[in-house]
Parts: structure tokens; C-alpha cells; sequence
């Protein structure tokens, strides 16, 4: 997965956080075209892709 993401679809992680504590999502964004991903590990390895799409707008940290 990550060789897919890095290499054929130029993708870089832009965050992650667990969903429990068995899974980890990542969001992943092509900086060529702003596509995005939501990458789901596992403890046990495996990965899939959840979601994606379009567009991504990066929103710098601060106050809301």
C-alpha cells in the first residue's frame, strides 16, 4: 500500500490517528492534483482504502 500511495499515486501523509485501538486511519494527498485518501490499517497489517476524493483544501492549525 504504502509504495502505491508514495511512488505510483505521489501521495503524502497528512495526518493519521487511531480509531481504536486495533486501527489506525491515515489521510493521504496527492500534492500533483489534490486528490485524497483515507487509508484504514490493522494490527494484524493489512490496509484498505475507506474513502476518497477531490480537492483537498489543507486547513492551518490554530484556533477554530
Amino acid at each position: 500500500m504504502l509504495s502505491m500511495l508514495t511512488e505510483v499515486l505521489g501521495a503524502e501523509r497528512q495526518g493519521m490517528g487511531l480509531r481504536d485501538p486495533e486501527t489506525m486511519l491515515e489521510v493521504w494527498v496527492s500534492r500533483q492534483d489534490g486528490e485524497w485518501m483515507i487509508v484504514q490499517n490493522y494490527a494484524n497489517g493489512t490496509s484498505c482504502i475507506v474513502a476518497m476524493g477531490e480537492h483537498w483544501e489543507a486547513r492551518l492549525a490554530g484556533p477554530a
